[in-house]
């Protein structure tokens, strides 16, 4: 349990911000995922706070100055969506310019979109998010960020075995973008994805469908990144039958994840050895 606190709260800020043009607000639960943007926004010159749910989202917003806020969705103590209409709704009262506040989720069906919107978000990004992406998103918002340079480095060596349960070339991806760091990540991953998986277990034993849609989901946006594309794939359709009250389908998905978080979490400490020794 303590282990699985590396994926659900932590927060903080990036020390760029006098070399920066910008200052972001990050609102994400999950330190693996807001290491993953954070990183991204270092690499455009970027500087960013950190906070973990839409509470301290609203009471960064009150004390700060920013240029956007990149908001999670699913969080504890308040959620995204809420958060944003407080935000808003701050605004109205104070007649100030609506600042650009961009989802980040990976729930993104036309739908969801429009319901962010509907809520007074400014745009949509894809979680897990990569450089590409966010570049795209910024030259929409912020035209003038179009010939902002992204710090790149080589691709790793991709491992043979296993493939069926690592994509490598989302890895490589990441790899590219962290450099060195994707090591920590890994680290962190594999530290912290045992805890989430027994919360997961105890919630189907509970059968709390919330806890386990909640947990479900994080697992898959983690695994996501590592190109862990089988566990992330049985996380999702567990995140389904969770919402739709399936308590015996979501059991069943259980142990199947269970049996592809194994093999992957095998292909990825070849990989940790192999970067660790390059």
């Amino acid at each position: 349990m303590a282990q699985a606190a590396a994926l659900t709260g932590s927060h903080g800020s990036s020390d760029t911000r006098a070399q920066s043009r910008y200052h972001a607000l990050l609102v994400e639960d999950m330190p693996i995922m807001a290491k993953i943007m954070g990183r991204a926004l270092d690499a455009l010159a970027i500087s960013y706070e950190h906070v973990k749910n839409g509470k301290e989202a609203t009471a960064a917003m009150a004390r700060g100055c920013f240029d956007m806020v990149f908001m999670d969705i699913m969080m504890p103590v308040m959620d995204g969506v809420e958060a944003t209409r407080c935000i808003r709704a701050t605004e109205r009262h104070a007649n100030a310019d609506a600042i650009p506040i961009i989802a980040v989720t990976t729930k993104m069906s036309d739908a969801e979109c429009i319901s962010y919107r509907d809520a007074g978000m400014t745009d949509c990004i894809k979680k897990p998010v990569d450089k590409v992406s966010l570049e795209a998103l910024l030259s929409r918002l912020l035209p003038e960020t179009q010939n902002l340079d992204v710090q790149t480095a080589e691709y790793y060596d991709v491992l043979a075995d296993d493939m069926e349960f690592i994509n490598w070339d989302t890895l490589h991806e990441y790899g590219t973008l962290f450099k060195s760091g994707l090591v920590g990540l890994i680290d962190d991953y594999l530290a912290a994805a045992p805890g989430l998986m027994e919360m997961l277990s105890t919630a189907i034993q509970d059968k709390d469908a919330y806890r386990i849609h909640m947990f479900a989901s994080q697992f898959k946006s983690a695994s996501a990144v590592f190109g862990a594309d089988r566990v992330s794939h049985l996380a999702a359709r567990m995140e389904i039958s969770a919402g739709k009250g399936e308590m015996a389908e979501a059991r069943e998905l259980y142990a199947d994840l269970h049996l592809a978080y194994e093999r992957t979490s095998e292909a990825l400490r070849k990989k940790l050895v192999v970067l660790k020794i390059s």
